[in-house]
């Protein structure tokens, strides 16, 4: 009986872990003929996100182990709920995208550590696009990413040091950034193959822009919470309106 359900756990646990690293889908591509949006027609999509019934009471982070991290005890970010608002929600276009090829920006993507944590928390980036990394704390730092399509890298970084500059080659949801010298930090980088996503603010509420006409998928993707799926429909100069409400229950 021991054995059947050690089995049993087991296939659960294969069958959870295969269905996380599923990439995003996406009629978008990085390679083919590029695509042209049309600035006359183009709309966008905003919403808010909120939180029903009460906010999870995660424990306080502790930094004194390292004199220069705050010496008093600091909230999480993994839930950040303002007036029933949530924050760190990353929202993008799963489907519905013209076929093709996105332009990539050369400017760089930015992540700060500051405060013995990394802002933003949660944050976008499109395969390709640079990545760049700075140290504003007089403490030591270790970047780590923990990819399951992209290459690892594990790099430390001082505060006198140069900003590391890193891409993420193939589209991935959620990829986890440590600190191995502090190991509350942690950010969560998802990467696209298109420039269609956004993160909720303080405020709990998100825009993408410059979405030609048409018909859409939209996910909202939580670290807590998982994600959420929702159809909308995007007009000429139209800006669709898209809530998502998310709770501790799921």
């Amino acid at each position: 009986m021991k054995n059947g359900l050690w089995s049993l756990l087991l296939v659960l646990t294969l069958v959870g872990c295969k269905s996380s690293e599923a990439p995003p889908s996406s009629s978008a591509s990085l390679e083919g003929p590029p695509v042209t949006i049309d600035a006359a027609t183009a709309g966008s999509v905003s919403g808010a996100i909120t939180f029903k019934g009460a906010t999870p009471k995660l424990p306080s982070l502790d930094m004194t182990q390292d004199p220069g991290c705050p010496t008093s005890p600091q909230p999480s970010d993994a839930v950040v709920v303002n007036k029933g608002r949530l924050a760190n929600v990353f929202v993008y276009i799963k489907e519905g995208l013209p076929q093709g090829r996105f332009p990539v920006s050369s400017d760089p993507a930015i992540l700060d550590q500051r405060g013995c944590r990394y802002v933003p928390h949660v944050l976008g980036i499109m395969a390709g696009e640079p990545l760049k990394i700075l140290n504003s704390d007089t403490a030591n730092h270790n970047v780590h990413d923990l990819p399951r399509s992209n290459p690892e890298w594990n790099q430390s970084q001082m505060p006198t040091d140069p900003p590391i500059v890193e891409t993420f080659p193939h589209p991935e949801m959620m990829i986890p950034l440590q600190c191995n010298q502090h190991p509350w930090m942690r950010a969560y980088v998802s990467v696209l193959p298109h420039p269609y996503f956004s993160v909720t603010g303080s405020d709990g509420t998100f825009q993408i822009k410059n979405l030609p006409p048409g018909e859409y998928t939209l996910v909202a993707v939580h670290e807590k919470f998982g994600a959420q799926t929702m159809k909308v429909k995007v007009g000429a100069k139209e800006n669709a309106k898209a809530d998502f409400s998310f709770s501790a229950g799921q």
